[in-house]
């Protein structure tokens, strides 16, 4: 190849892990038996969905003995008004005359333990607080609703985000809304993210926690181990391929190639990424832009070697 000077782009690589930026424990509100499990591990479920319901045959009769309850205090607080002369409930009642009717006849308090019937009869059925996947359910029909633990989580990975920890010396490097790239370490094809984050602050092991977001392009789960690469551009540099660099004598040397002969340079190697350095000649050599370079089949090479090109 023909060294010439171009932006290198500088590589800062951390680790992290995948967490959907929607997730949720579900947990039952009552207490009681469970009725039916209407998804499993996996079920994509979209919000409102019914997940899970316990039996209602108690529920059903409290909010019958509220709505009864509820009839009588209505009777009674017609007559406390009648007693203070109104014909009906359609007169102008004043207020002050409304509220002591509803005291001496115990409507406000039925009419919240009616409320409270209606509310545990619909906390009965668990649903989909948001659309997104099941995970974790474990408790079937037929037994008792454990209440300490979630049914289930309900995750959207539609979205997620990553913490990764990056070194003091490296932060200044960053900045939010600088893209990144993220690689799953199984294997699938990375994706672009942004960051979104930077917590300021340095830990006790030098490191500062940086967030990023992206869309999943599909296949990413939950949990993922990812690679998080965060690239900078550096102009003017001499850059080559990683292959061309070989040891010489414990040093790092390129070959330059002149009229069939393959001369050693000693280099320093500036930085480094994924697939590349970025050098310059070493303070007893010379390595300048024109000059060509060898970038394969060198291993075995000497110095003043006699080589051909392909």
């Amino acid at each position: 190849m023909l060294l010439e000077k171009s932006d290198f782009y500088r590589e800062i690589v951390s680790n992290g892990k995948l967490s959907a930026i929607e997730k949720a424990g579900l947990y039952f509100r009552n207490a009681g038996t469970i009725e039916a499990v209407h998804v499993k591990n996996g079920t994509y479920v979209n919000r409102g969905d019914e997940l899970c319901s316990l039996q209602k045959d108690e529920f059903l009769f409290n909010l019958k003995k509220a709505e009864v309850a509820l009839e009588k205090v209505t009777i009674d607080r017609l007559d406390a008004l009648l007693s203070m002369g109104y014909k009906s409930l359609g007169d102008d009642i004043s207020p002050d005359h409304m509220n002591i009717a509803n005291i001496r006849s115990g409507y406000n308090q039925v009419q919240i333990q009616y409320e409270e019937a209606l509310h545990q009869l619909e906390n009965a059925v668990l649903k989909a607080p948001f659309s997104g996947k099941v995970e974790g359910v474990s408790q079937k029909a037929w037994e008792k609703a454990d209440l300490s633990k979630p049914f289930c989580t309900l995750i959207n990975d539609r979205r997620f985000t990553i913490d990764f920890p990056l070194l003091e010396t490296e932060v200044h490097e960053v900045k939010t809304g600088q893209k990144v790239t993220v690689s799953p370490v199984t294997g699938l094809e990375p994706v672009g993210g942004v960051i979104t984050e930077i917590n300021p602050r340095i830990d006790q092991n030098g490191l500062a926690q940086i967030k990023a977001e992206l869309i999943n392009p599909g296949g990413y789960i939950e949990g993922m181990n990812v690679k998080v690469s965060i690239k900078k551009i550096v102009p003017g540099q001499l850059v080559v391929p990683k292959q061309a660099v070989v040891l010489r004598q414990n040093r790092e040397v390129l070959f330059r190639y002149t009229n069939g002969t393959a001369y050693w340079t000693y280099i320093e190697v500036l930085d480094e990424n994924e697939n590349q350095y970025a050098v310059k000649a070493a303070s007893d050599a010379t390595l300048n832009p024109g000059n060509t370079i060898i970038v394969s089949n060198n291993l075995n090479l000497a110095h003043d070697s006699e080589v051909e090109t392909e």
